[in-house]
């Protein structure tokens, strides 16, 4: 049983309950439902946090290859590359985290009730995972193809030219390194907290359904 049903029950079978018990349980149900709520979130803003870092980590490396290897026209072009890749990725990051972190729960600057919170992050939460799932299926093949090219053309003598079958291998098994750390980061980060959020959100309609059918 959800908690909403559970503490609605004991608002209509509790005989001894007085007319301030109600006030106390809801307040206790709204403290529940934005404890629920936050927990969820913060499972995605941990993606956020993490993917950031991660980010600025791609942008630090290419930059210090961009510099280090001045004059190298096509390792130049290959850095600015990756930058623009990960570009969009990183503008959208930061704009679904600044909307999701607004409509925060414990946020009581508005007129926004708990429910409409909770609607919002799930619909930006919602929104984020699509792009991302759609973006990443051009980006991770290309920035790992990108990678790969840039370690053997600056480390291993003869490039992939003369080493086609080790920069094949090392380019599937980082593919395949990529594609399971994306599963469970999607499943940990988004799709388990998009379903938690929407069992919230449907105990708010169960319980508005039953209150109009008094």
């Amino acid at each position: 049983m959800s908690t909403l049903d559970e503490l609605k029950k004991g608002w209509q079978t509790d005989p001894s309950t007085s007319l301030e018990t109600p006030h106390y349980d809801q307040a206790a149900l709204l403290a529940i439902t934005r404890a629920k709520s936050a927990r969820q979130v913060n499972r995605a803003i941990q993606y956020f946090w993490a993917s950031l870092t991660l980010q600025i980590i791609v942008y630090g490396l290419l930059s210090h290859v961009l510099v280090r290897f001045w004059g190298a026209t096509d390792i130049q072009w290959l850095c600015v590359l990756g930058v623009l890749l990960y570009l969009p990725f990183t503008v959208v990051l930061l704009r679904q985290f600044k909307r999701i972190a607004r409509v925060s729960p414990d946020q009581r600057e508005d007129n926004l009730s708990i429910q409409a919170r909770i609607q919002q992050q799930y619909n930006s939460l919602k929104g984020f995972y699509r792009f991302k799932r759609s973006y990443e299926y051009g980006l991770i093949p290309l920035i790992t193809a990108l990678g790969v090219y840039l370690t053997f053309r600056l480390y291993v003598p003869g490039g992939i030219r003369q080493h086609l079958t080790g920069a094949t291998t090392t380019y599937l098994l980082a593919l395949l390194a990529c594609g399971w750390a994306i599963v469970r980061e999607n499943y940990g980060h988004f799709k388990q907290p998009l379903r938690d959020l929407e069992k919230l959100l449907d105990e708010f309609v169960g319980k508005a359904k039953n209150d109009s059918g008094r």
